[in-house]
Order: structure tokens, then C-alpha cells, then sequence
């Protein structure tokens, strides 16, 4: 049962949909004392990712990501005229080999830190990570939501770039409650996946006034969730919160529509009859494959959770450029992150003159903050987790035929006719909810946006602020 659920938790992108406690090792190790990277005429960055298997859309982003970070160090000088080189293994299908990938770079003295980008293992070898002083970067892991992440847990090696899913749902709770005016939210969640997600709904629910009405939960294979809705439906949440995989997703909208329960917008979701705002994880109605799956039954408005630096379209964010340049690739969302990792080790052994595990980590907790592939970010020695709060924002589902018609209109994004081909529908940046928040965070790419149109921004007043009328939402 437990190889099972761990080669589920290959799944979870953008939010870190695992349990993320950290287990005694299974396997063996190479040695006893910290590794020290040796001289080389390169610099030599281990990658593991699930290249692979069912979580092969996480390699997929990992490798578009990092092909096109590498080459830009590279062409730029490299760590002091020394190229970097990535080592990169498959951990997507085997329980067992996210931990062999980990003891082969262990084992590598030229190893200077790993990029651990989704699959299995992780948490198998947290304690292997310990001993070695390795400098981890979690790219799409989640310790942080767990407790398990620096300074909640000793292990000092460890940094986070992907947001918490406790700090998702909390966001997400805030905007139902302060934003759409719900006093009542129901929950639908994958217990194989992501078993945490109840206690962060829950807390979350009550600092915000909400009243949780009904929590069900299925599996990660399951496509039938009659039962759960029959037993929801009496509570009448006014939103539902679906947090799982885009198929689990996909089947709950297209149930909730056969049972005549779709949901229209928010007037109709506070109504007499049941139909609830669907809510979802960013795995869920934040992928554009949620869309593909749902089809009708994927509505506008539908929501969820990112960070800010996650607006890969934005013309100043890097990584946009870097992958246009070196591949001619588009980037879907989520390449910012395993990009941001590598700039940070790179970083790291520019500032700090070395290439030694201990000081590569003593670096990234005093280098400050900068900027890579989207967004400034930093560590300190208080906190090993790149996200903040106030970087959090609110996805929306949009389709390029146009907005819902609503009373008063509003307009869809740039990015609509910049970025995204005829015919796309997906997740979307839904500017309003999160605004003063993102612009304590990120001043410089608020004013971008709102100058630029980036974004769903909803009804314009004419002083230039954004109103909540657009009902969709």
C-alpha cells in the first residue's frame, strides 16, 4: 500500500499534493561523511524528475524549463567561465529510483546540489539529504506544508520554490469568504494524493467565517462520484472545493452537470438550487487538460491557485525569452520554478567562491534576494521557502470565444491575443482578488499588468480601480 500511494504522489505539480513526512532510508549509502565537490571543468547539477509514467507532463515542463536555463548560463559564462552541466534521472515510475538517482549524485564528488522536480523518493530521502548536507532544491516537493521544511525541521539543505498547498487553500478560502461573499463550502478530495488538504481546508475555513458543508473524499483512480454529490447535494455549499487531479476534476463537473447542478455564476450559487462554484487545485482546474477533459462542463470562472511568478507570459519575465530562443517553445505555466532552481545553486557558487555543500547552502541563506527566470525571490536563515503569501493569486477558467456574457461586460487579457493560439481555453490570471496583495509583493509586475492588460481585470471604474461586477466570478 505504501509503494502505491508513493508512486501516486509522482503526481503532484504546482502544489505539492504529497504527504511530504520524511522516512527512514530503504537503501544503503555510499558514505557516511558530507561530499565535497570536486574540481572539474564543469559544474555538475543532478536532476531527478518523472521523465516518465503518468507524472511524464512534470519531466516534460523540467526539461523545456531547464534545457533553456542551462544553455543561458552557458552562453553567458557559465559559473566563472566553468559550463554547468545537468545530470538528469527518471524517478517516475519506480518507487525505488528517485532514492538510486539521489545516491548516484550522492556519490558523484562534482555533484553540487540536486534539483528534485516532482516523481518518487523525495521523502525516502530526506534523511540521505541530511547526512550528505546536500543542497536539495524542492522544486515541486512540499515539506513546507507538513512542518518539514527549515526552520520546522532541522535539515538545513533543503529550500522551496513551489507554493505551499496549505497556503493555496488558505488563499482560496480567503477569496470565497472576503471576495465572493460564501458562507458555506463543501469539499471533494483525493485521500490518496493529498491527505492533508482536509486539516488546511478546515482551519483556513474557520479563520475566514466559512462553514464547511459536507467533506467527502475519493481516489486517485476513481471516475464515479455519484455517491459523494448525492450526499453533498442536501448541504447546499454555495462553493465546492475539488481538490485532485485534472481526470478526477473533469468527472466531478461533468457529474455535477448531469445531476443539474453545473455552476452558472455567483448569484446562482448563493440561489434555492444547488449549483455550486467549483472550486479546484491548481492540478486540477488550473490545468488546461481539466478543459480537454470536461469539455462543456468545464465553466468559466471555474478556479484556482498560483503565484504571481507564474505569469511565464509576461515579455519581462526570462524564461519566456530563454525558451523561445533555444527551443522555440512556448512555456504552459510552471517552468519558472525548476529555471529558478538552477539560477539559484549558479548563484550561490558565484557568491560564495565554492562549490563545498556546506557553503553552498550557508550562501543561498545570506545572497538576499534577486531575480532569474520570472520573479525576485530569496532565502534566509528564518525561512527556506521561496513563496510568500502575498505572491498568491487567483487563476480563473476563460475561453477565447470570448467572456461569459455577463451584465456589466467585461474583457478577457493581452494575453489572449499575444500569447495564446485561436481556440485555447484555460486557466487565466483573475487580476482583482489578490491585487494590493501582489502589489505589496511584486510592485513592479502589478503595474506591468494593469498598464500592459494582462489579465481578466473585470469592470475598470473610471479612477482606474476594479470592481467586482463582472458576476461570473
Amino acid at each position: 500500500m505504501r509503494s502505491e500511494i508513493s508512486r501516486r504522489r509522482v503526481l503532484r505539480w504546482g502544489v505539492g499534493l504529497g504527504v511530504g513526512a520524511a522516512s527512514a532510508p530503504v537503501f544503503a549509502a555510499c558514505s557516511s561523511s558530507p561530499k565535497r565537490a570536486g574540481a572539474s571543468d564543469t559544474i555538475k547539477v543532478g536532476v531527478i524528475a518523472p521523465y516518465s509514467g503518468v507524472g511524464s507532463f512534470v519531466g516534460t515542463i523540467t526539461r523545456n524549463s531547464l534545457d533553456a536555463a542551462v544553455q543561458q548560463i552557458n552562453a553567458t559564462g557559465g559559473v566563472g567561465g566553468r559550463k554547468v552541466e545537468l545530470v538528469q534521472r527518471d524517478a517516475g515510475q519506480e518507487l525505488t529510483a528517485g532514492v538510486k538517482a539521489y545516491q548516484e549524485f550522492s556519490g558523484d564528488p562534482h555533484v553540487v546540489g540536486v534539483l528534485w522536480c516532482g516523481g518518487l523518493g523525495f521523502d525516502e530521502s530526506r534523511n540521505l539529504i541530511k547526512r550528505d548536507q546536500m543542497p536539495a532544491m524542492a522544486v515541486f516537493e512540499d515539506p513546507a506544508s507538513s512542518n518539514d521544511l527549515y526552520p520546522a525541521n532541522d535539515e538545513r539543505s533543503v529550500f522551496q520554490f513551489v507554493m505551499p498547498e496549505s497556503m493555496a487553500v488558505k488563499v482560496l478560502c480567503r477569496y470565497l469568504a472576503e471576495d465572493r461573499g460564501y458562507k458555506r463550502v463543501g469539499l471533494l478530495f483525493d485521500s490518496t494524493v493529498s491527505e492533508g488538504v482536509k486539516k488546511y481546508f478546515t482551519d483556513s475555513a474557520g479563520q475566514f467565517g466559512i462553514t464547511p458543508t459536507g467533506i467527502e473524499s475519493f481516489n486517485v483512480f476513481a471516475s464515479e462520484f455519484g455517491p459523494q454529490l448525492q450526499r453533498l447535494k442536501p448541504q447546499h455549499s454555495e462553493a465546492l472545493l475539488v481538490w485532485g487531479l485534472a481526470p478526477n476534476t473533469a468527472g466531478v463537473a461533468q457529474q455535477l452537470e448531469q445531476l443539474g447542478a453545473a455552476y452558472v455564476d455567483t448569484p446562482t450559487a448563493k440561489g434555492a438550487d444547488w449549483h455550486p462554484h467549483v472550486i479546484g487545485a491548481p492540478t486540477g482546474t488550473g490545468d488546461k487538460s481539466f478543459v480537454d477533459l470536461a469539455q462543456g462542463a468545464a465553466k468559466t470562472g471555474s478556479v484556482t491557485a498560483w503565484h504571481i511568478g507564474g505569469l511565464v507570459y509576461l515579455p519581462t519575465f526570462a524564461i519566456r525569452d530563454w525558451m523561445k530562443k533555444y527551443s522555440n517553445k512556448t512555456p504552459t505555466g510552471g517552468e519558472e520554478l525548476p529555471a529558478d532552481g538552477l539560477g539559484t545553486l549558479v548563484r550561490a557558487i558565484q557568491q560564495g567562491g565554492s562549490a563545498d555543500h556546506r557553503r553552498v547552502v550557508s550562501t543561498i541563506e545570506t545572497m538576499g534576494r534577486f531575480k532569474f527566470a520570472s520573479v525576485e525571490f530569496g532565502f534566509t536563515a528564518q525561512s527556506h521557502l521561496a513563496r510568500t503569501e502575498d505572491e498568491m493569486i487567483i487563476v480563473t477558467l476563460e475561453r477565447s470565444s470570448g467572456p461569459a456574457p455577463t451584465d456589466p461586460a467585461y474583457q478577457l487579457g493581452r494575453e489572449w491575443k499575444d500569447v495564446f493560439p485561436p481556440g485555447y481555453a484555460g486557466p487565466t490570471h483573475l487580476v482583482r482578488p489578490t491585487l494590493d496583495a501582489n502589489r505589496r509583493a511584486h510592485p513592479d509586475v502589478v503595474d506591468q499588468v494593469l498598464r500592459e492588460g494582462w489579465g481578466t481585470q473585470c469592470t475598470r471604474h473610471t479612477d482606474g480601480s476594479l470592481g467586482a461586477e463582472c458576476k461570473i466570478h
